[in-house]
């Protein structure tokens, strides 16, 4: 596997071949540097030995025009007595020179000769062919023209014949030199060396290159889901220990209801359910937060928390809703998927991953036995000093004891009218550090204890207290062992009893998925709210034991259809159906029906055509600590 050991060897490859690119670079240039030494060298000595004969010819024959140097060249005699002086210059690299003049027409024509092969006569054509023939002249200065020699250093130095500010002729003077040849000979091998070397080098670097390359494929290969292309527990193995638990906050997610979406559509849908719920995860969390499919529907998202814009949880109901708002069509059917997530803030706090994971887990089932499509979150920096993250019964006994136990409100909407029908108490623990505690968190753990009664009793004082002095209707939810409790009844006769004003405004929602096994029992309790002048309601009807004939005898004033039927009224024609004969039965029964868990317009809408009488869900208002109004309603829209 492909880890910092092979970009450490593409790194030295690439240095090296840097290093031996520099090295022939600079074998390159000494080499021209030392041909340009030899040039100019030999340029120095030999304008030396032209500016001798310049000076003597001009100073001893009085040349002060071309006129004249051709009246002085055409004496053959004088020509002899030059070419024996220029003569001296030849040697095995200067073959040729030789004096050049313009004539009238500017045709370059030679006043001497002094080769000693291939002489040319006196006033001679000489065919030029480079523009620095035409320089001398322009410039005043000696050109140099270089030939395109490989084996040898081959080059004309033309040096001017200046009289009066004027050129009046130029000497020509053909270098032939070996030495380049020699030179060659010598560092070619060492060229060729390093040029092997950085072949070499680049040949191990695409092959360190095409190495990595098959490690990236092969590992999207290994750590990807291929049904989510989101990462898999391998990619978590893998990288769990190079990670710093330290920056990440952990949740684990879970899709609700998969099972029905498989066992009612099949699993091709199950399968691209899954796939498209994960690009809307995708797409709800950032770069830099990593989402792995850790099994089934199940999956489990690192959030980094170095970025502080936005907090975990912020991410997590960003992801919850976003999933809420996607209407799936596959095979002609649409589906919607809501989504349960458990969160661990600070899961470095543990002492291994798994730890981790098992409360994050833990939050997840609380999630979804609260009813689902909700973030449950565990912080240990916010729970150290409590017992929340349990919800056991000290941590219980403890809030009521220091008044740490609150109701938040959720209105009750009556569409028909656009007004607020009533209100639910739901029962809240706020910790010392004044976070917010709901219910999933410790009621389970309190069931059927002597702390849930004391609990009852306090959420009965504060809805007593709270609605007594307004003409407002509240709900107060409670089970079949509240409802026999001696102490709980005691505390509901002290208060309604001589108080008919507020208790004709109080309805107590007896859960019908309670276990009831004393039939008469029950049916004496009830009697007892009815004649105390408050009113009953059935609660989570359809989720339990459904005994229509109970149900009807104890003349509940409401019956309260249960989430799981409403949730998905939108897209599943069963509960349809089956929401449409409850509030048929209720009717029939003199009942009015409450729907709750309504979540979504399409929901809402649905509903509308069933004409139930009152709506209650996140759509309409999450439960709030105070009161609110008409106007503070769907606030979600």
């Amino acid at each position: 596997m492909v880890k910092k050991r092979e970009f450490g060897i593409f790194f030295l490859l690439f240095m090296l071949g840097l290093f031996f690119a520099y090295i022939y670079t600079h074998i390159t240039k000494t080499k021209n540097d030392i041909f340009e030494r030899i040039q100019n060298h030999q340029i120095e000595q030999i304008s030396y030995i032209l500016q001798n004969i310049e000076i003597d010819m001009l100073d001893t024959s009085e040349i002060i025009t071309t006129k004249d140097m051709f009246s002085m060249f055409k004496k053959e005699y004088v020509r002899a007595e030059y070419e024996h002086i220029i003569s001296l210059m030849l040697t095995s690299n200067v073959k040729y020179v030789y004096i050049l003049y313009k004539d009238e027409q500017n045709r370059f024509r030679f006043l001497l000769d002094a080769s000693k092969t291939d002489k040319a006569n006196f006033n001679q054509k000489f065919d030029v062919d480079s523009p620095e023939y035409e320089a001398v002249f322009s410039t005043k200065k000696p050109q140099v023209i270089q030939q395109n020699d490989v084996e040898n250093l081959y080059l004309t130095y033309l040096y001017p014949i200046i009289s009066n500010g004027d050129v009046i002729a130029i000497f020509n003077i053909d270098i032939t030199t070996n030495i380049q040849k020699i030179i060659l000979e010598s560092i070619k091998p060492l060229e060729t060396f390093f040029v092997v070397l950085i072949i070499f080098v680049l040949l191990l670097m695409v092959m360190t290159i095409l190495q990595i390359f098959h490690y990236f494929v092969t590992r999207r290969k290994i750590f990807t889901d291929q049904l989510t292309n989101t990462f898999n527990r391998n990619y978590l193995e893998e990288t769990l220990p190079l990670l710093n638990l330290s920056n990440y906050s952990l949740a684990i997610l879970d899709l609700d209801k998969f099972k029905i979406i498989n066992d009612t559509y099949g699993h091709r849908t199950g399968d691209y359910i899954l796939s498209q719920t994960s690009k809307v995860f995708k797409e709800s969390i950032r770069d830099n937060d990593i989402l792995v499919r850790y099994g089934g529907e199940e999956f489990l998202l690192l959030i980094n928390n170095r970025d502080k814009a936005k907090s975990a949880l912020d991410i997590c109901e960003r992801l919850r809703k976003n999933i809420n708002k996607e209407r799936f069509v596959y095979d002609g059917h649409e589906i919607r998927v809501g989504v349960s997530i458990g969160l661990h803030k600070y899961p470095y706090l543990e002492k291994n991953f798994q730890e981790a994971i098992k409360i994050a887990d833990k939050m997840l089932y609380i999630a979804k036995k609260g009813g689902r499509n909700r973030v449950i979150s565990y912080d240990e920096k916010e729970s150290t000093e409590n017992s929340s993250s349990s919800g056991d019964i000290s941590f219980v006994k403890e809030a009521i004891d220091e008044n740490r136990v609150i109701c938040h409100y959720q209105p009750i909407y009556d569409y028909k009218q656009s007004r607020i029908f009533k209100y639910e108490a739901l029962v809240r623990i706020v910790t010392k550090e004044g976070i917010v505690i709901p219910p999933f968190a410790f009621l389970p753990q309190i069931k059927e204890t002597n702390m849930h009664y004391k609990l009852t009793q306090r959420i009965l004082l504060i809805v007593f207290e709270t609605f007594k002095n307004n003409n407002k209707l509240v709900s107060i939810n409670m089970n079949f062992s509240d409802l026999i409790n001696s102490d709980i009844e005691e505390t509901i006769i002290n208060n309604l009893k001589d108080n008919q004003h507020l208790a004709s405004r109080v309805t107590f929602e007896i859960l019908e998925s309670d276990e009831i096994n004393n039939i008469e029992l029950f049916k004496q309790k009830i009697n007892l709210i009815h004649s105390l002048k408050a009113k009953v309601s059935i609660d989570d009807f359809g989720s339990g034991y459904s005994n229509f004939k109970t149900i009807i005898d104890i003349e509940a004033n409401f019956l309260k259809i249960d989430g799981s039927l409403i949730k998905n009224i939108d897209i599943s024609a069963k509960d349809f159906k089956v929401v449409k004969s409850i509030i048929h039965f209720a009717r029939q029964s003199n009942m009015q029906t409450i729907a709750e868990y309504v979540h979504s317009e399409d929901v809402y809408n649905k509903l509308l055509l069933l004409d139930i009488d009152f709506m209650q869900g996140y759509y309409i208002s999450e439960p709030k600590e105070a009161l609110i109004g008409e106007e503070e309603l769907f606030q979600a829209l």
